[in-house]
């Protein structure tokens, strides 16, 4: 017979109380374990799973080494040995960072999260100092998971610093986050003022197109948006203008933009509209498939959906980019498409208002027939600039010429042989300038490319000449109403030297030739530095004072708001 255990055999047994007591005490013993901030509730459960509350005792005074009172009295030896408070508390601080940053745990960090069971009091006094926000900041960024991190992005945003959070990756995971963001950035984008329009617009799209997500997400929330006909018409833009910046980080969002709008119900014309976008290419059979569908008398689908920016630029280059090659017996389709594009529009009642349509496309295909030459002479030019100029007032003609003039003058090849041609080319910038505001910055901008090119094959006198004329063109635009991104433009060319001083020189002499006050704020600050540079207006100086510098120095002084003088308090 087996004997019985003796009461030996059960030494080692512990009830389940005992093995959770002995966990508690081993939290007592961890170094300075009574400084934890969950340690009351720790030794509370110690004392009601029936544990000694002197060996408790015992344990929490001998782990206890007191590191954050040796800290303080090592920071008093700082400031005795001549260390600045706040130098002392940044030290304080990046240390304590690094050491964050170095043995974060996720894991661990929900676990006290999750027992906390509401806001830990810490976490709301952390977000209220900018150096553990940023620390948070840079926690999300490699633990994007972290359920107690989220949290605390939620709390920094609800806390109003939304706006200190700029990475779109951290914001993507969290909607409430990536929403206050997308509604602060719409908010820039209707309160920016011209200049400062781009800018904005180029911190929206960093933000929405940082993924498929955000960018379906933001898309959406665009589509909701309620408000009148302006609004409709601002939310389309701006709806595009996303859709550009996506194209151009080489996002394919093509069947996702089509599908917003509205697209999809046309099956035929959803395929032949993708095929296109998505490669950034035309081609003849889906042309005519557009051309069937909107050249029926009957029913044609809505104009918006031609009037897609990328679509509208591949249709221009392909008739008015010199030496374009369009198969001659679908050239009419191209023709008809674009002109249907730019000039019909669907009227409240559903049907579409075609009046202008046929004046446009003999506007385009007059237009077409001088810039789809390739080599025009100055000769031939010549004789074309009066046509060219009768069909520039529509604005699709003159969108074309510019571009035409753009790969004209851009050529690398063209300085080189038909120098002569180019003042006629500027001209016709200078007439577009005239007519349609809207294509200002294209003008600008090519301009730009055309001021800071090289021109090896010109001797230097001819390449200042040339950029001297280009100048005089950068002033026509001025006067035409851009004022304040052409000012901008030659201020930042100062400040960088990349332009002349000479020429800087001539677009100020210019300007004070043509301008006359009052003057306003935003143009004395991007103006003024230039008159104040006696670099650039030395010359332009007399010893009397009555030169346009001098007037105008004075006129901005007298426009300056006073300062009120403080009364010094005692």
């Amino acid at each position: 017979m087996a004997e019985a255990p003796n009461a030996e055999g059960y030494e080692d047994y512990q009830t389940e109380d005992e093995i959770k007591q002995q966990e508690c005490i081993t939290v007592f013993s961890t170094k300075d374990a009574i400084l934890e901030p969950g340690i009351s509730k720790t030794f509370e459960r110690f004392l009601d799973l029936g544990g000694n509350a002197d060996e408790g005792i015992q344990a929490l005074s001998t782990s206890f080494v007191g590191l954050p009172q040796m800290i303080n009295v090592l920071l008093e030896w700082l400031h005795t040995a001549g260390y600045r408070k706040r130098e002392i508390q940044s030290m304080v601080e990046e240390h304590v960072k690094l050491l964050v940053l170095r043995h974060f745990d996720p894991k661990k960090a929900d676990l006290i999260f999750t027992e906390e069971g509401s806001t830990p009091s810490w976490l709301e006094e952390m977000i209220g100092y900018p150096t553990w926000r940023k620390l948070f900041y840079q926690l999300v960024e490699q633990y994007p998971d972290c359920l107690m991190l989220k949290f605390a992005m939620k709390l920094i945003s609800d806390a109003g610093y939304q706006s200190e959070i700029t990475s779109a990756s951290t914001a993507s995971h969290q909607p409430e986050v990536f929403s206050g963001l997308l509604r602060n950035a719409l908010m820039q984008v209707t309160a920016a003022r011209p200049a400062e329009l781009q800018d904005s617009l180029r911190e929206l799209s960093q933000l929405v197109c940082h993924s498929q997500h955000t960018y379906f997400y933001s898309q959406t929330v665009l589509q909701l948006l309620e408000g009148g006909e302006g609004l409709a018409d601002f939310r389309r833009w701006l709806s595009q203008e996303i859709q550009r910046a996506a194209h151009s980080r080489r996002h394919e969002v093509t069947n996702m933009s089509l599908h917003f709008m509205g697209v999809g119900s046309h099956s035929r014309l959803f395929e032949a509209l993708g095929a296109m976008l998505s490669r950034s290419a035309l081609n003849p059979a889906d042309i005519s498939i557009l051309h069937k569908h909107y050249s029926d008398e009957g029913d044609p689908p809505p104009v918006q959906f031609l009037q897609i920016p990328q679509l509208l630029e591949l249709l221009v280059q392909a008739l008015f980019k010199p030496g374009s090659n369009i198969n001659p017996d679908h050239k009419e389709k191209y023709l008809y498409i674009l002109a249907y594009a730019a000039s019909v529009y669907d009227q409240p009642s559903g049907v579409a208002y075609k009046e202008e349509l046929e004046g446009t496309k003999k506007a385009i295909e007059s237009a077409h027939a001088v810039c789809s030459r390739i080599n025009v002479s100055y000769a031939e030019l010549q004789v074309e600039i009066p046509t060219l100029f009768e069909y520039i007032k529509h604005p699709v003609v003159s969108m074309g010429v510019l571009r035409w003039v753009e790969f004209t003058l851009t050529d690398p090849t063209f300085f080189e042989v038909a120098a002569e041609s180019s003042a006629l080319f500027l001209v016709l910038l200078d007439e577009i300038a005239a007519s349609h505001k809207l294509q200002h910055p294209f003008i600008l901008a090519l301009l730009k490319r055309l001021i800071e090119g090289s021109y090896p094959t010109l001797e230097e006198n001819v390449q200042l000449e040339l950029k001297r004329s280009l100048v005089d063109h950068l002033v026509q635009l001025f006067s035409c109403g851009y004022v304040l991104p052409v000012a901008d433009y030659v201020h930042k060319c100062m400040a960088m030297e990349t332009l002349d001083n000479s020429l800087v020189r001539h677009f100020v002499s210019e300007v004070l030739g043509i301008i006359q006050p009052p003057y306003s704020p935003d143009f004395m600050t991007v103006f003024l530095p230039l008159v104040h540079n006696q670099e650039i207006t030395g010359p332009l100086m007399n010893a009397e004072g009555t030169d346009p510098v001098s007037l105008f120095i004075v006129e901005c002084s007298k426009s300056k708001p006073k300062r009120k003088k403080r009364t010094r308090m005692l």
